[in-house]
């Protein structure tokens, strides 16, 4: 830039050394007379000097201008625009190829960032976990979609709030307020109030900026609600276990030791101990067994023996076997079998055992007298099967945990009448190993209907 103005300006003074040389001449010569032809020559030079000297700015001011509209386009954040500034090799050339190359490098950077920005934006989208982002201010940055979920008084137009004008769980404001503090992350359980009955693990962290140190402080919910309720159902489990085995145990060893203290030949009520023995002895195998059948049915390695069926027939079975226990609490035991149904490949033996406890089930919590009906139908490619008694009802506030192990709406009635709480939930594996599904619908007082669904082939 520098040389072409020098060139501008030394072209200039050499028309204006001819324009002096050229005056001289004039007042020399102007006692010789000519003098008005003369002048023409000068006025002349001097026209030619004015256009070449604006003609000559405009030529030169030419790339200043292509270079000043394209660092306005860099200014607008248009990184793809370039200097063009062909057959130049001077100053303003080389300074256009620099921008060229800043702009070059800016742009894959910006890209850069911006494809980065994109990922971190759908990480945050996709992830279960609930993710708060907080300044050292207290100000809101950041809320994803499962914290706003999580935390349903939380919205995207909360950004820029104080927490504590955004969050009324004491226990979420705390954890924050001592993170800020303390500068440390903290750990904490939360029930939010929005949501009774689930909880979620809660962790802080300090966001590190390299040029400023701490920039501000991110907290991710959990959903630990299902790990709890697993948790509740593994103490359950040993729980009941202990107790189901312990009683059992304790009557065998009881009579174990009455007889052992009589003379057994001579003992009256020998024969009566052995029979109480064998009856806990087979409550016992039933339990153990039960539980192998369940954790076989868990187990992710599990085979099913599909074959097909005739489930009329299935039913049948089940039904003339449990008939007699249905007579000798007086039961109406009824069957409603179509001529035709769909083609079902299963486990035979296993939903033998579905059959067999659902029954038994419902002889066990039905008043002598009563009635129970099994029923089959198609339904959407497979079969539907349902037993219905009008027994003593489930109440309501049980329907949802009936299908767990060792759940018992009545524990001491299940237990008179040698339930094991485990058969509803032999049901449910079995079915859904199957590829189907069960469910309950039942009134106190009314009786229930257990249903459940097989594809066909």
């Amino acid at each position: 830039m520098k040389a072409n103005s020098r060139l501008q300006w030394k072209i200039s003074f050499l028309f204006l050394f001819l324009f002096l040389i050229g005056l001289w001449v004039v007042r020399s010569e102007s006692k010789d007379g000519g003098g008005s032809l003369k002048w023409v020559l000068i006025v002349s030079v001097l026209v030619l000097w004015a256009i070449f000297h604006l003609g000559l700015g405009r030529i030169l001011a030419r790339p200043l201008r292509e270079i000043t509209d394209v660092v306005g386009k860099y200014a607008e954040g248009l990184f793809n625009w370039r200097v063009r500034l062909e057959g130049q090799k001077d100053d303003l050339a080389a300074l256009g190829n620099q921008l060229n190359r800043m702009a070059e490098a800016t742009g894959e950077k910006i890209e850069s960032l911006s494809q980065a920005l994109a990922e971190s934006q759908a990480l945050l989208a996709g992830m279960e976990e609930g993710v708060l982002i907080v300044d050292l201010n207290g100000r809101v940055q950041k809320v994803n979609g499962a914290m706003a979920a999580i935390l349903s008084h939380a919205h995207p137009v909360d950004i820029g709030k104080h927490y504590l004008e955004v969050f009324r769980d004491p226990e979420l404001n705390e954890l924050i307020q001592e993170t800020l503090a303390t500068k440390q992350g903290q750990r904490r359980t939360l029930s939010p109030l929005s949501q009774p009955g689930r909880s979620f693990h809660m962790q802080s962290s300090l966001i590190q900026d390299p040029a400023r140190g701490i920039g501000g402080i991110v907290v991710v919910f959990h959903d630990v609600t299902d790990l709890k309720r697993l948790e509740r159902i593994r103490q359950d489990f040993v729980a009941n276990v202990s107790h189901e085995l312990r009683t059992p145990l304790t009557a065998i060893r009881g009579y174990v030791e009455a007889l052992l203290d009589e003379n057994l030949e001579s003992a009256p009520q020998a024969k009566k101990f052995l029979q109480i023995i064998e009856r806990h002895t087979q409550r016992m195998e039933k339990i153990v067994s039960d539980l192998l059948l369940l954790s076989e049915m868990e187990s992710p390695d599990r085979m099913l023996n599909r074959t097909p069926l005739d489930f009329g027939a299935l039913i049948s079975s089940a039904v003339e076997g449990l008939r007699p226990l249905a007579q000798s609490k007086n039961l109406t035991l009824q069957m409603e079998i179509p001529a035709r149904l769909p083609p079902i490949a299963a486990d035979g033996q296993k939903l033998h055992q579905v059959l067999v406890n659902l029954l038994s089930n419902a002889i066990s919590y039905t008043q002598d007298g009563g009635q129970i009906a099994v029923g089959i139908q198609p339904a959407n490619g497979g079969v539907e099967v349902s037993v219905s008694d009008n027994g003593i009802g489930i109440p309501p506030e049980h329907l949802s945990r009936i299908f767990e192990r060792f759940y018992r709406v009545d524990k001491s009635r299940s237990r008179e009448e040698g339930g094991t709480g485990l058969g509803l939930s032999i049901v449910k594996h079995i079915i859904e190993a199957h590829g189907g599904w069960v469910n309950v619908d039942s009134k106190p007082g009314k009786g229930s209907r257990f249903k459940f669904f097989l594809p066909g082939i």
